[in-house]
């Protein structure tokens, strides 16, 4: 038998291969996946500040691209929310699985870190270009330019052609890609049911869009109510397995079983232990919720876990 060596990949070499896997299984997809990305993100900064949302859509047709049969098309989103340091645009837009809204334990339009990345990529993959990104926060003089691409080999993001520029704005983001792809106005899957959705949905939201050969448009909001943030909450043990349970005890050190429990679970408590401990088919009784959760077997831990179940 030959020796064959086990190689690895970073996770971005891996969806640089398979970013049909995050809304890049088309031409007309990677235009829509695109600018949702760009959106949900203007949407969730801002209402992460409280702030009303103000966003500005541009898109154009630059020419023939460099697939067959696709268009070179520019997407270009503007915000006015709290804007991005310069130190962290090359992990928001270069780099995967780099999020501030993982693991929180709340709703947001996303989470994972993934498609803005993704979308730098098919642009970078197609156009040999990343995203030019412009930003200012309240901290900042003058706004910051740069060109953010992906280090595909390490998942990481790389920061080019940065520059200091004045920017009529007190704060916000603006993000453009030029990349391949064909665009689709109307129908279902089209730009325009996609904005006047996110419109409709997002009441408080002033929009202004520009899609080829069409006149801009602005939709005025209906509302000055931002949206209440939801208070993050802990995980139950219903959306867990055995092995997550187990690990998640590692977090907290040595405390109490029934410390452990209240603190990093919802809807655990001693009304919840009582009946346990009612139940003789568990085998459990008080002393076991005051033992220290370091001090569990497995075998003890797969007996608890049974129980909340």
């Amino acid at each position: 038998m030959s020796e064959k060596k086990i190689s690895s990949s970073s996770t971005a070499e891996y969806f640089s291969k398979n970013l049909q896997q995050v809304g890049f299984s088309s031409q007309t997809k990677a235009v829509l996946t695109t600018l949702k990305e760009a959106v949900d993100n203007a949407l969730d900064a801002c209402e992460e500040h409280e702030l009303l949302p103000e966003i500005k859509v541009e898109i154009e047709r630059l020419g023939s691209g460099s697939i067959k049969n696709s268009e070179r098309i520019r997407v270009m989103v503007e915000d006015n929310g709290p804007g991005i340091d310069a130190d962290d645009l090359p992990k928001v837009f270069g780099e995967y699985l780099a999020s501030s809204k993982f693991g929180r334990g709340r709703c947001t339009r996303g989470q994972q870190g993934i498609g803005i990345s993704a979308a730098t990529t098919w642009a970078q993959m197609t156009c040999a270009q990343g995203a030019k990104v412009i930003s200012k926060t309240k901290a900042m003089r003058k706004a910051v330019s740069a060109v953010i691409e992906v280090d595909i080999k390490n998942n990481k993001g790389v920061m080019k052609k940065r520059e200091t520029i004045d920017w009529d704005r007190a704060h916000g983001t603006q993000v453009e890609f030029v990349f391949d792809g064909r665009v689709q106005v109307n129908g279902e899957a089209g730009l325009l049911n996609y904005l006047l959705g996110t419109s409709l949905v997002n009441p408080h939201l002033t929009l202004h869009y520009k899609l080829p050969d069409q006149e801009n448009v602005t939709i005025e909001r209906v509302s000055k109510d931002v949206p209440a943030i939801p208070d993050a909450t802990e995980p139950h043990p219903h959306t867990m397995k055995l092995g997550e349970f187990i690990a998640h005890s590692h977090l907290y050190g040595r405390v109490k079983v029934s410390a452990w429990l209240k603190k990093g679970f919802s809807r655990l408590g001693d009304a919840v232990f009582d009946e346990i401990c009612k139940n003789k088919d568990f085998g459990l009784n008080k002393a076991f919720f005051e033992r220290n959760v370091d001090q569990l077997s497995n075998a003890e831990f797969e007996k608890l876990f049974s129980a909340i179940q």
